[in-house]
């Protein structure tokens, strides 16, 4: 049985399911090299069956992930836009939102949809929606690296009229316990307000509020958000009664004078309190300590972090790709679990531990990529070893090989890589090639068998930048350029034989350095998703002042660049 699974809102994509296997992911916007893109996803479509194998007339079931069609996110408000926040407004009680949530999932769009799928030969095809945070939550329980049971919470912005939910999983099936209606959403009216407040843009950058705020003074404005929301048992409430333009303008009379960053602290305090709260008020209901979670809001690793420390939790498992982009595989998830209940086939999945999960482009499309550049292109009989070299001789570089990762975090196959003990990279990275600002931190890779020199109590699956750890000494020294500057946290990938050529490139960098790990950011440029063709690859290459892209086999470089590497030495 084989079910396709479709986002269509922002962060759009598309997953295939084949007998309980996960076959192949493609997130539209680098297919379309655009960030964030919301619509029908034709040009992942094409690419999954292209890719995969499957045609379109084996596919059983498309699974929609979500009732509603969630709307980009924007600044500028639009006459729906305004409609829908009315509706939000009026959507405080659950009876209200059950009514909105039913009058909208009649009336959702579907035109372009169906045109796509029929220029495909999908027009035949059975389409069954799932509800958006089920579709979170089908991702984080059914991925978990555990057989037991689970209290399973979803969080984000909003999807189908709710920001969160609360569960309890067992075996095969999940059971809501609670949920939260969107007019009481945390993440959207508080923490991406905020980001707006900020002069900053809501829905992509409230990591950089997250990454200012160990730099401020939470005390001067916490209060304000501490009246603003509290928990109320499994639910979050709003008491501003405000929400979009109103909460704006309720932010800027309240936080006026106030500076950013102690803007950015109190939020992120507060986020951390209010999020800690209703963790432990779930597990108090479900009597069961081991936790999953998923959706935009667990993004946030510092909060994460201190899910993880509660005495109370067992085991935590954040699934990677925990924004819209991983929801058409959780659909997918929950589409070949109907069709075996409806055909009597016992549920089992078998899914990869990785996050390598979609699109590989051969070395052959790499080399007609390479050559055709107009740019220096050398052929490497050791990719791993000559990388992890230059890397060590103080080289940036974009490494573009093997399948691309589901989800915002770069591990290794999309990233740009740098010598972690080197400062210096930080400067040329936020301002020649990533454009980013000068606060963010950057990430780091650490080898399996060196992680416990650089981070202090590891959690069983730190190995997709998920959860932040506090770095011991060492790794404070070693690893400078991949840890928060201010509190010395690190985001750390850990890798092992999940992702064996990047462990040689990570092990030949330590037989010359003596470190285990990189600086690891994701391959793009800012404002742009990361890299999802060679040929966008190159052309990051060519905007930046990388060094070089190491593209599958082949080194490529600028011209007027002398010879990095003599590969007859």
């Amino acid at each position: 049985m084989i079910v396709l699974g479709i986002h269509d809102g922002h962060d759009a994509g598309v997953a295939l399911v084949r007998d309980g296997r996960l076959g192949l992911c493609s997130s539209e916007d680098r297919r379309r090299n655009v960030k964030n893109w919301a619509g029908v996803r034709t040009e992942s479509l094409q690419a999954v069956f292209q890719r995969s194998g499957i045609v379109p007339k084996d596919i059983d079931l498309i699974a929609l992930s979500g009732l509603i069609r969630n709307m980009t996110p924007s600044r500028d408000y639009k006459p729906g836009t305004t409609v829908l926040f009315s509706l939000a407004w009026l959507g405080r009680t659950q009876t209200a939102t059950r009514w909105g949530r039913w009058l909208l999932a009649k009336i959702r769009k579907r035109r372009e949809l169906l045109a796509a799928l029929a220029d495909l030969g999908l027009d035949d095809k059975r389409i069954v929606p799932f509800d958006h945070h089920l579709c979170h939550a089908a991702t984080a329980y059914f991925h978990r690296p555990w057989s037991e049971s689970a209290t399973i919470l979803t969080m984000d912005g909003a999807g189908d009229g709710l920001c969160a939910t609360v569960g309890v999983g067992e075996g095969g099936e999940m059971k809501v316990l609670a949920q939260t209606p969107k007019f009481h959403s945390v993440a959207a009216w508080m923490y991406s307000a905020v980001t707006a407040h900020l002069g900053l843009r809501p829905y992509e950058h409230e990591y950089k509020v997250m990454g200012m705020a160990p730099y401020g003074q939470a005390e001067y404005c916490a209060d304000v958000f501490r009246r603003a929301f509290t928990v109320d048992g499994l639910q979050f409430r709003n008491h501003t009664g405000r929400l979009g333009r109103g909460m704006q303008g309720y932010l800027l009379k309240r936080l006026a004078n106030q500076r950013f960053d102690n803007v950015s602290a109190a939020c992120q305090l507060v986020f951390e309190e209010l999020v800690v709260q209703w963790a432990r008020n779930a597990m108090a209901a479900t009597g069961v300590n081991r936790l999953c979670a998923a959706g935009g809001a667990f993004l946030n690793v510092k909060a994460n972090k201190l899910i993880r420390e509660l005495p109370e939790v067992e085991k935590l498992y954040v699934y990677p790709a925990s924004d819209d982009g991983g929801t058409p595989f959780g659909a997918a998830l929950l589409g070949y679990q109907q069709l075996c209940q409806e055909r009597g086939h016992k549920l089992e999945f078998d899914l990869p531990r990785d996050m390598y999960l979609g699109l590989e482009f051969s070395d052959q499309e790499c080399e007609v990529a390479a050559r055709e550049s107009g740019l220096r292109v050398q052929q490497l009989s050791d990719p791993a070893r000559t990388t992890g070299e230059l890397l060590a001789a103080g080289k940036i570089l974009g490494r573009f090989s093997g399948r691309e990762e589901l989800g915002p975090r770069a591990l290794g196959n999309r990233s740009i890589l740098a010598d972690a003990r080197d400062l210096r990279v930080i400067r040329k990275l936020n301002f020649a090639i990533k454009q980013r600002d000068f606060w963010m931190p950057f990430a780091a890779s650490v080898l399996a068998e060196d992680a416990d020199r650089y981070i202090k109590n590891l959690s069983p699956w730190p190995f997709w930048m998920i959860e932040a750890f506090d770095s011991t000494p060492l790794g404070a020294e070693a690893l400078v350029a991949g840890t928060h500057p201010f509190d010395l946290t690190i985001r750390p990938q850990v890798v092992n034989e999940l992702n064996p050529s990047y462990r040689d490139v990570i092990r030949a960098f330590r037989s010359k350095t003596g470190v285990g790990g990189l600086l690891n950011t994701s391959f793009n440029l800012h404002g742009y998703p990361i890299v999802g063709t060679p040929e966008i690859a190159i052309d990051t290459l060519k905007k930046s002042d990388l060094d070089g892209v190491v593209l599958g086999p082949y080194l490529v470089e600028k011209p007027s660049d002398p010879p990095a590497v003599n590969e007859s030495a």
